[in-house]
């Protein structure tokens, strides 16, 4: 990821400017977006961010964005996402280059412009990856959870303050033996926080999982949340199960302002053992949550059920998948989704 400059300078050394545009889809929400919004920011002091609608994700859709859609919004310049910038299989996480070729020509008239910045976007995962996935049916990306601590360097840049480049956010892995090892060492509460501990699998991040931990921070000051790990998630959902895999998770929680500290590969039923070791001042959940997740700490009086604002699930997101087919043209069809066995026991 573009490493970010000293304050008030961009990664070129040049003066920031006041507004950055970016645009683009944001299908399948997950820590690939902050890829490419992380960079786009170090060019500006404040970011507007373009989303297209459900019309224009076509490929002869007029939204090319023009010198007139930067005066318009009083935007000073435009940052364009450029080819990956290299092409890696990390363990069983494939990531593959961004954008596409139709992504990749919506920007060509303004390229040239010296209002037009172009940036390299690091290796990272696509729509079209985790759709792959979905259609092959696969388990190839899942991992083993110990295996989290070699990608410290893919976390670090989530867990940075875009203006100090600074970490703000901790991540550890909890380790069987009830102790965690420290991955990114950010901001630790202080004595008088309310701190607030959340777990799921938040597979394919979406509006539901940002709804819930907004809801979650509003009860204190400072938001755990605990990842649960690939093995953990699919022996709960089955299949595919999780169709992101636990480093995928992790950078895309870990890549929220409004998070401070995420654990990796949390037990999914959480004991009066590990409350003891982390010390919530409150639980968050949600209301349809499993009795068994939380078995044993009912007693505690720290429990309280949140109902987030917008209630998506990722069964609501797969159905749209499965219940039509996809295809790169009309007389392409690439899959048809059916028979995967949805239920809601981890988000």
């Amino acid at each position: 990821m573009l490493k970010a400059g000293p304050q008030g300078l961009t990664p070129d050394g040049e003066k920031k400017k006041a507004r950055v545009y970016t645009d683009g889809f944001f299908d399948f929400v997950h820590f690939s977006n902050a890829k490419l919004l992380w960079p786009a920011k170090q060019y500006g002091k404040k970011l507007i961010v373009g989303i297209h609608s459900d019309d224009e994700a076509f490929e002869d859709a007029p939204f090319q964005p023009e010198i007139s859609t930067l005066n318009q919004l009083d935007c000073d310049i435009i940052a364009i996402p450029g080819e990956c910038a290299q092409v890696i299989n990390l363990r069983k996480s494939r990531y593959i280059s961004h954008p596409t070729t139709v992504e990749t020509a919506k920007y060509e008239e303004i390229r040239g412009s010296d209002r037009a910045k172009q940036y390299v976007i690091s290796e990272h995962v696509t729509d079209q990856e985790v759709a792959g996935r979905l259609m092959l049916v696969t388990k190839s990306h899942h991992m083993e959870t110990d295996s989290i601590l070699e990608f410290k360097s893919a976390m670090l840049p989530f867990a940075l303050d875009p203006v100090s480049n600074e970490p703000v956010i901790s991540v550890s892995l909890f380790k069987q033996n009830y102790t965690f090892a420290p991955i990114v060492i950010g901001k630790k509460p202080k004595a008088t926080d309310k701190v607030i501990y959340v777990s799921g699998a938040f597979d394919l991040f979406h509006a539901g999982h940002l709804s819930f931990l907004e809801a979650a921070k509003e009860l204190g000051d400072h938001l755990i949340v605990g990842i649960v790990g690939d093995d953990d998630v699919n022996e709960e959902k089955g299949t595919i199960f999780p169709v992101m895999n636990l480093l995928e998770r992790t950078l895309s929680v870990a890549s929220l302002k409004i998070v401070n500290e995420v654990f990796v590969g949390v037990p999914p039923i959480t004991t009066t053992r590990f409350v003891n070791l982390i010390k919530p001042t409150k639980i968050a959940i949600y209301p349809e949550t499993h009795p068994r997740r939380f078995a044993g700490c009912t007693q505690l009086g720290i429990i309280k059920e949140v109902a987030p604002d917008y209630d998506a699930t990722c069964e609501e997101i797969l159905e749209r998948i499965t219940s039509r087919k996809i295809a790169s043209s009309e007389d392409d069809e690439i899959a048809l989704f059916s028979g995967i066995p949805l239920n809601n026991n981890q988000h």
